[in-house]
């Protein structure tokens, strides 16, 4: 994934709050799509009560993942049980299409470096519903300058993401996620009749216009839909969406940690939703965007 990415609660790193089997088979096990990596990283510490996640610093995995501090789910718990931070591990890593996991968990007996940064304490300037979101100035997927006041009047939803950022349970399913929204709400009759989907990638020295084209067609994306993929050179406007939001994006001893956020806006240009990780529904997502319509049509 990249670097390291509201009422405010607590979370660790992108996908802090996953929720996910722990013994049973994944359902992308036998997939076309599966891919099995080795690893070698620095365990940091455990992902609250779960036993079968632990956050490790992993080194580059060459041609699929830059090195970063991620969450790592092992398909058997007990693979975690004696592992204690500091400690350095090698694993198999399995993707497939819509999750992974860890198998073959061995200690090397050498000892590392703890780089994990828990997120920082709320501020009191973190953006809470109702409150007036401030404009940005961006580039969609063309290189056409936009800002986000140039959707007022409509419901928005925004969520961030980076390109290098493979890992099936965080940004790619927020590409996913808003391509499933378009889908069900192309037939639905109560929905909005007019809204906008942001997609904007918080790697500002990686994402480009061209770039963020291009990983979005995977996705579905392609002009003529409702739904922009914005990015900008300048770290400014990251480092203060990051604290109106409680983005995270950064390096860290040279590896990547950052958590998700993603947004509801009303036509109005306040806040309605926030939601501060992967785990919100495509369903949450329409019925918030329906009642910022029916707000802004009161």
């Amino acid at each position: 994934m990249g670097r390291k990415l509201f009422p405010m609660k607590k979370l660790p790193l992108v996908a802090l709050a996953l929720v996910l089997n722990s013994c049973a088979p994944p359902r992308d096990e036998a997939s076309a799509g599966h891919q099995t990596f080795p690893v070698r990283g620095i365990v940091q510490q455990r992902m609250g009560d779960d036993p079968a996640t632990m956050i490790i610093d992993h080194e580059e995995i060459p041609g699929f993942m830059p090195r970063m501090i991620m969450p790592f789910r092992a398909l058997d718990p007990k693979e975690f049980e004696a592992l204690e931070p500091g400690m350095v591990v090698t694993f198999d890593y399995h993707v497939g299409e819509h999750e992974s996991w860890v198998t073959g968990v061995k200690t090397t007996g050498e000892k590392g470096a703890i780089n994990y940064e828990e997120d920082k304490p709320a501020h009191d300037d973190l953006v809470s519903p109702g409150d007036a979101f401030p404009d940005y100035a961006f580039r969609d997927e063309t290189g056409k300058a936009v800002h986000l006041s140039d959707y007022r009047g409509i419901p928005v939803a925004i969520t961030f993401v980076f390109s290098r950022c493979p890992v099936p349970e965080y940004c790619p399913r927020m590409m996913s996620h808003f391509a499933t929204v378009l889908e069900k709400l192309k037939p639905a009759p109560d929905a909005p009749s007019t809204f906008r989907l942001l997609t904007i990638s918080f790697d500002h020295e990686f994402d480009t216009p061209e770039i963020l084209r291009s990983w979005g067609a995977a996705f579905g994306h392609r002009r003529g839909l409702p739904w922009s993929l914005l990015s900008t050179p300048d770290k400014t406007v990251i480092d203060e969406i990051s604290s109106r939001t409680g983005l995270r994006f950064g390096t860290v001893n040279g590896t990547i940690q950052h958590n998700l956020r993603t947004l509801v806006i009303n036509p109005d240009g306040t806040l309605r939703r926030l939601f501060t990780d992967e785990n919100w529904t495509v369903d949450e997502l329409i019925t918030e965007l329906g009642a910022a319509a029916s707000q802004g049509r009161n």
